[in-house]
This record gives C-alpha cells, structure tokens and sequence, in this order.
C-alpha cells in the first residue's frame, strides 16, 4: 500500500545496487512515490486513502482518525485504517 502514496517534498535516494552505470558512481536518483522504508511513505498513504474515502462520501471520525463511516439508506459501511 505504501507504493502508492505520493510524495510533496522532493527525496533523493542512491543508486541501487545493479544499476549503476560506469562513470556515474555518484548520481542519485529522485523519487516520485514512496518506497517501503521510506520515513514519509506512511502518511503519504494516508493522505491519498483519506481523500479517496472523503470523495467517495465517507466521513472521518473526530475522534479516531483512522475510522470511516458511510451511510446509505440504512446500511452503515464501516472503515478502520
């Protein structure tokens, strides 16, 4: 789940292992979503499943941040991240 959050602050990261090239040792590489490890790549999660469940009608808790509810009719669908 983590792969699919994306990052707002620019991270850079070393090559990895097998994919350097001859005479650039040195380049790093940017990245543009968030890698296992990687200390913003919770939250970034976070962040895109919460706008995804707030568009698609759920309300956030007040008091637990990780706990959706929607209701249709009389049906109640219950999310806890």
């Amino acid at each position: 789940a983590f792969l699919n959050g994306d990052l707002h602050e620019e991270v850079y990261v070393t090559q990895p292992h097998g994919f350097v090239q001859k005479g650039q040792e040195n380049k790093v590489c940017r990245l543009k979503k968030a890698l296992y490890g990687l200390k913003q790549a919770p939250r970034a999660w976070y962040e895109k499943i919460h706008a995804y469940l707030i568009a698609h009608g759920f309300q956030n808790s007040p008091t637990e941040s990780t706990l959706y509810v929607k209701c249709v009719d009389d049906v109640y669908l219950i999310i806890s991240l």
